[in-house]
C-alpha cells in the first residue's frame, strides 16, 4: 500500500491547448473533478492530459490556484481567503473570463466561485451600455427603438443612464 507521502510525489503533465506543458503534481491535479474522472474512469492512460480548451497562460493560474490550495491545512481559512483576494486583485477582465471558463471546464468549485464573484463584483455598478463590451454584446436595437422601449418603460430605468 502507498503512503501519502508517495501519492503527494506522483506526477502528471497537463497540455495547454497551445501545447505547453505542466509537470504538476497528482494532488495537486485533483483539484479538479474532471481530472479526477478521468484517471478514475482510465479516461487518460496518456502520460500527458491534454486540455484543449484552456491555453498556457491561464493553466498557469489555475495551477496558481491549485498547488495553494491543495498544499493548504484547513486550519487556515484565513490565509487562503487573503490568498484568494490577492490571486485575483490586477487580473484584467479578459484574464479572469478566461479564467472562469478554466475553473468550469476543469470543475474546480472553489475557483469558479471566486472569479465569477470577482466578475460579478467588477460589473455590478456599470451601466448595462458598459457591460456590453467585455462581453462583445452588440445592442440590437437602432437608437429609436431603444428610445421607444425606454418611454415605454420608464419605471425599469429610472435611476440609471
Amino acid at each position: 500500500m502507498a503512503s501519502s507521502t508517495e501519492n503527494n510525489n506522483e506526477k502528471l503533465t497537463l497540455k495547454s491547448s497551445d501545447g505547453e506543458e505542466f509537470l504538476v503534481e497528482k494532488h495537486v491535479a485533483l483539484q479538479s473533478t474532471l481530472i479526477q474522472t478521468m484517471l478514475d474512469s482510465d479516461c487518460s492512460s496518456a502520460d500527458v492530459i491534454p486540455l484543449p480548451k484552456i491555453d498556457a497562460r491561464t493553466l498557469a493560474l489555475v495551477l496558481d490556484y491549485c498547488k495553494k490550495h491543495a498544499n493548504a491545512s484547513s486550519s487556515k481559512q484565513e490565509e487562503l481567503n487573503s490568498f484568494d483576494s490577492e490571486f485575483l486583485k490586477d487580473l484584467e477582465f479578459g484574464a479572469l473570463f478566461h479564467l472562469v471558463l478554466a475553473a468550469n471546464f476543469l470543475e474546480i468549485k472553489g475557483l469558479l466561485d471566486i472569479v465569477a464573484q470577482k466578475i460579478a463584483d467588477t460589473i455590478k455598478d456599470m451601466p448595462h451600455q458598459e457591460v456590453r463590451r467585455p462581453f462583445n454584446i452588440e445592442n440590437d436595437y437602432t437608437p429609436e427603438e431603444e428610445a421607444a422601449v425606454r418611454e415605454e418603460n420608464k419605471w425599469a430605468f429610472e435611476g440609471f443612464p
